[in-house]
């Protein structure tokens, strides 16, 4: 299955000059699944470019593979300046399955590295932690690597190498992407990788419950008071076996 990377996206709307904004944002529920969910903001001269000869951007951007795979694909909204933006969405039942998902979204091409989400459930607080690297240095479109694009543009005695070159040129001028953590409680944790540089996305955040605490706090409210009963019946009890004369 041909994987959708980001690059290879921003690759389909770039030819000169364009830009394409790319929001990856991962909201995890209490349970540690979760949703990954992008969006991608083409503007008006993308689009433009992407429709040149009469095309659609409905045909020219390939998302059945990615439908395929269990991703839920809006359609393209049109925005009142001439750009539009299409919405990705895909569940994860717990945090061990972001990677898989992740995958799927980034292909061999994309920037995204090793993304990987811990969970740790403590006593009063569970701690979500994001690891990986969105490396943004070495973008390619990945044409070489699909064989359909290769054998199309080689039919029409095209320079593969070079188009790649200068798409890859274009995709590190003109993309941008923004990574987002959300805990349960709403903590969002924001990091917007740099053009052309390699990214950690080393980041956390912890959220507390409530109702463990509360618990925690009756607990520790009936122990005392358990003490507090316990002292005063060995007094009274010392009292009942030395009387005062």
């Amino acid at each position: 299955m041909r994987r959708l990377s980001f690059a290879v996206l921003a690759c389909a709307l770039l030819l000169a000059g364009c830009k394409v904004d790319a929001t990856l944002t991962i909201a995890v529920h209490d349970d540690g699944g979760g949703t990954v969910r992008v969006r991608v903001a083409a503007d008006a001269e993308a689009v433009r470019n992407a429709e040149a000869g009469g095309g659609k951007l409905e045909d020219r951007v390939r998302l059945g593979d990615l439908q395929t795979a269990g991703w839920t694909v809006s359609p393209w909204r049109r925005t009142s300046d001439g750009g539009a933006s299409l919405t990705l969405r895909k569940d994860f039942a717990n945090a061990g399955e972001l990677a898989g998902v992740i995958d799927e979204l980034n292909g061999a091409n994309g920037p995204l590295r090793n993304v990987k989400l811990a969970r740790d459930r403590g006593l009063v607080a569970t701690d979500y932690e994001l690891s990986g690297v969105a490396d943004l240095s070495q973008l390619t479109a990945g044409v070489a690597a699909d064989p359909d694009v290769v054998a199309q543009l080689t039919a029409q005695r095209v320079d593969v190498a070079q188009v790649e070159q200068r798409l890859a040129q274009e995709i590190n001028d003109a993309f941008r992407l923004r990574i987002r953590l959300v805990a349960p409680g709403g903590d969002t944790k924001v990091i917007d990788a740099t053009p052309g540089k390699r990214v950690s996305l080393a980041t956390s955040t912890s959220q507390l419950d409530t109702t463990r605490v509360a618990l925690l706090a009756v607990a520790v409210v009936l122990g005392l008071a358990g003490v507090v009963l316990f002292v005063r019946g060995e007094r009274r009890s010392r009292r009942r076996r030395h009387p005062r004369a």
